[in-house]
């Protein structure tokens, strides 16, 4: 049933933390795009206190060959919601990513204390063959499935755990790995990973549509 589905999606995108106006597609091929807005479903009693700025201190090199830039520490915005951990895992067979700037480290607030980040933003963000999942209760899977995703305006993206290929070469990026060489910290230009593993902490966007049709299933 179309209406309980958007409804049951919208209100698992809260959980999850996603500040998206979901604009979930028609039945016919042309995609329907929703208004920025809120999808929140929920948000902490109250914000969390701001921290007091940006510290640029780099992480120790790992070790690892070729490895040498740290990333920067930033503060979560005042205004961020808890968020649910990192239950969730999202993959796509691409993703491809325009205005691409890797921000930054960020602690993000839950309920069990602050879950340590990497902070994405950019202007737009499309996934192919998009899958969303999560360990439910009694170790029941929530999936949400796409032909395509995709976030516009102001998307901010939240990972442990990123990792994909670039030009045939894997890249995996995680706080407690540095910023690999050859990787730029701004991309003006639209950037694709394929084979996509995002260990998903939050994500925000002015709009998300997902098309031609969004599946939902429990496994």
């Amino acid at each position: 049933m179309p209406g309980q589905s958007d409804r049951l999606f919208t209100v698992l995108l809260g959980l999850l933390g996603l500040s998206a106006a979901v604009a979930l597609a028609a039945p016919e091929p042309a995609q329907a795009c929703a208004p920025a807005g809120s999808a929140h479903a929920w948000a902490a009693p109250e914000p969390p206190a701001p921290d007091t700025g940006c510290a640029t201190a780099p992480l120790p090199p790992s070790g690892g060959g070729g490895v040498r830039r740290g990333w920067p520490w930033l503060a979560a915005d005042p205004t961020q919601p808890l968020v649910a951990g990192s239950r969730w895992k999202l993959t796509g067979s691409a993703v491809t990513m325009t205005g691409l700037r890797l921000d930054g480290i960020v602690d993000l607030p839950t309920a069990e204390g602050s879950l340590r980040a990497l902070k994405f933003t950019m202007d737009q963000a499309v996934v192919d063959d998009f899958l969303l999942r999560s360990t439910g209760p009694a170790d029941r899977t929530p999936l949400f499935a796409a032909d395509r995703m995709t976030l516009q305006g102001n998307v901010a993206l939240y990972t442990t755990r990123f990792a994909g290929r670039m030009v045939g070469i894997d890249i995996i990026l995680t706080p407690n790995l540095p910023l690999p060489d050859g990787i730029p910290a701004t991309q003006p230009s639209p950037i694709t990973f394929t084979d996509t593993t995002v260990d998903l902490a939050f994500v925000g966007s002015d709009a998300l549509t997902a098309g031609p049709t969004l599946r939902v299933a429990i496994d």
